[in-house]
């Protein structure tokens, strides 16, 4: 995936960032690019899947990598009230795991399916528990069909949000709907970085208060 430069585009992130929360954090490979990219500052912030096998070695990446204030959290955001639980699917890959089964063939996913039950967090709230009114230079958001949902439910922590990286998954929702939701609190689309029949992923930026 590094060698290969299947990643975002760095230009798009926010000079000198340091805090960031990585929603479907999966084996951590965005926070390692983050640690790239940082070039020695100390990083600080959440790292979130509901898969919580490849969740253990996304919080083995933060600390070898000697981030002390990187939080790794088992959990599913924007499918139920923080102190619930809700299904997750796990595919048999550590990739395309989600919280509601899409149309398998369509997708071409004939892999086998674990259903688990994980926790619903509530991302403002592990924030402010951790950091406090600190803002969040980046949120990547990847979690399969529940991007909506999520955002929807976190409209205070998005005030908190500088840039935000959002992966859509088109059997969920549309770009024009992420879009015209992000421009309503207060963020303005930069760039499609990548798209196809499925999914595809945006940079979404809050304009500075001098306009």
């Amino acid at each position: 995936m590094f060698e290969k430069g299947n990643l975002y585009d760095a230009a798009l992130l926010p000079p000198h960032f340091t805090n960031f929360a990585d929603l479907g954090c999966n084996v951590g490979y965005f926070t390692c690019w983050l640690a790239h990219l940082a070039r020695g500052r100390k990083l600080r912030g959440l790292m979130l899947d509901a898969n919580p096998e490849a969740l253990k070695e996304g919080q083995w990446h933060a600390t070898i990598n000697q981030f002390p204030e990187v939080f790794a959290f088992n959990g599913i955001v924007g499918e139920g009230a923080p102190g619930n639980s809700a299904d997750f699917f796990l595919y048999e890959s550590n990739i395309c795991s989600m919280s509601h089964l899409p149309d398998t063939e369509a997708l071409n996913l004939k892999g086998q399916w674990t259903k688990i039950s994980v926790p619903c967090v509530s991302i403002e709230k592990i924030w402010r528990e951790h950091f406090g009114e600190a803002r969040c230079h980046v949120l990547k958001v990847d979690i399969e069909g529940s991007e909506m949902k999520f955002l929807r439910a976190e409209k205070n922590f998005l005030q908190q949000v500088d840039s935000i990286l959002v992966e859509w998954h088109k059997w969920a929702v549309g770009f024009d709907e992420i879009n015209i939701y992000l421009v309503q609190q207060g963020f303005r689309y930069c760039k499609t970085i990548e798209e196809n029949d499925q999914m595809g992923t945006a940079c979404f930026r809050r304009p500075p208060a001098n306009g």
